[in-house]
């Protein structure tokens, strides 16, 4: 898969998913830029970088602006940007944890897909894939929070994609599991990390459904994740 042409922008790019993201994306041939708070490091490949909060509109608007009339495009969104928090339940949870987590994975999504959609709309191209969750497909204890903001991305995948579909702009999700990250190993030091999903496997399927191959494929939620 060629991306030979294509600017793609990548929020949440400096994290453990995001650079192994940038740097495969990059490697294909497209200019990335990195939407991130901090700086990414050497691994995320030749990309540039713009500091975003994703969850503040008028910062998301700068990086469009500044990725249009400096790059071209954008031609391809992948949301990367978000989070995950195990508990409380949702009788012990303080309101600050349920709206953390529905602003940081739900919101962000928000932000970005529509600021983005009038620069993919004039061009009359576009890919937009964001990360779900397998959780957003079902409730599960103790990660309310988590479940429901992730199931919104998949609902606003599906409503987006419907409501563009006459402009050459697909919307997909994809739903991983856990993924094989530093930060998941510190927190489940005694989990059995072979069933954990790469995040080069996770990378394959993002450049998938951000390439041409993928043009008949938008509101799909696809599943990346071994089967027990």
């Amino acid at each position: 898969m060629s991306f030979s042409g294509k600017t793609v922008v990548v929020t949440g790019g400096s994290g453990a998913v995001g650079r192994v993201a940038s740097r495969r994306f990059s490697e294909a041939g497209a200019q990335v830029v990195i939407a991130d708070m901090t700086p990414p490091p050497d691994e995320a490949g030749a990309v540039v970088y713009h500091e975003t909060d994703v969850l503040d509109e008028a910062s998301v608007r700068g990086l469009f602006e500044r990725v249009a009339s400096e790059y071209g495009g954008p031609h391809v969104l992948v949301n990367i940007a978000g989070g995950f928090r195990f508990g409380p339940s949702v009788e012990e949870m303080a309101e600050s944890d349920w709206d953390g987590l529905l602003q940081l994975n739900l919101k962000s999504a928000f932000l970005t897909i529509k600021n983005v959609l009038p620069y993919m709309k004039e061009q009359g191209y576009g890919r937009i894939v964001s990360i779900a969750a397998r959780s957003g497909l079902h409730g599960d204890p103790m990660v309310a929070h988590y479940s429901v903001s992730k199931g919104g991305v998949i609902l606003l995948t599906q409503s987006v994609a419907a409501e563009v579909k006459a402009h050459d702009i697909t919307v997909n999700a994809v739903l991983p599991s856990i993924i094989d990250t530093p930060a998941n190993r510190e927190a489940m030091p005694d989990a059995k990390v072979e069933r954990w999903v790469q995040p080069d496997d996770l990378a394959n399927v993002l450049l998938f459904l951000a390439s041409e191959e993928a043009r008949a494929v938008s509101g799909a939620a696809v599943p990346v994740y071994y089967k027990a």
